[in-house]
This record gives C-alpha cells, structure tokens and sequence, in this order.
C-alpha cells in the first residue's frame, strides 16, 4: 500500500469516527442534561447546541491538524511499521481527545446548570421585588 492511500484512508476514518461518535455521545447524554437543566430546559438546550458546536470545531481542527500531505521524512513509498504506529497514534488520539472532552463535560455541565439557574432565579426575584 502506498503512503497516501494509509494517509486517506485513516483520515476518512477519522472523519467517519466524529460524524458517528457526536451523535451517539448527544444521544445518550441528553436525558443527563435534562436531570442537570431541569430548572431551565431552554438554556440547556442552548447550551447543548453550543457544546455541540464547540466539539465539531474541535475535532475538525484535530483532523485537519494531523492530515499530511506528503510524504513525512523518513517515511517510504509504501507503508512501514513505523508509519502504521503513527496512523494509529492519530486514531487514539481522536477517541482520546473525545474522552477528555466528554469526561470535562460530564463533571462541569452540574456546576454549570447550578450556576445558571441561580442566575435565572435571581432574576425572576428581581422581577418580583420590582412589580
């Protein structure tokens, strides 16, 4: 196999991973959020979609940060060993990056929902005293 064919099929790899990955991450965390924006299930619809949005920025950036387009130094006209391990390293990479971003969003999203519906309650006190 050639050198490109491993560089495009491991990008299409990682395209695939993120188109199918996003989705079922949002489709099994939102009854979690639910629980977390109970208070205030608009604003955690917004921010869902937001966070949704950030995690698309992010997962592109890494693809198109890690995708070459020549031939690495070293690196022969059909694949090795050694560029094999740092296809592999790119893949670990993505479902690594996902995991860390999904495990910040899991601990903080509580803090968040608390924070924002102490916002909205202070608010509709606001109101209250005023009227």
């Amino acid at each position: 196999m050639s050198w490109w064919a491993l560089e495009s099929a491991v990008t299409a790899l990682l395209v695939v991973i993120v188109l199918v990955l996003g989705p079922l991450i949002k489709r099994f965390g939102k009854s979690y959020a639910a629980d977390v924006f109970m208070g205030n299930p608009h604003t955690g619809k917004s921010y869902l979609v937001l966070m949704d949005i950030a995690y698309y920025l992010i997962f592109s950036a890494y693809v198109l940060f890690t995708v070459s387009f020549s031939r690495e130094a070293g690196w022969r006209a059909t694949v090795t060993a050694a560029q094999l391990e740092a296809e592999t390293v790119r893949v670990g990479g993505i479902f690594l990056l996902m995991g860390v971003l999904h495990g910040l969003n899991v601990l903080s999203l509580p803090v968040i929902g608390r924070l924002l519906g102490m916002s909205r309650r202070l608010e509709e006190d606001t109101r209250s005293q005023a009227a």
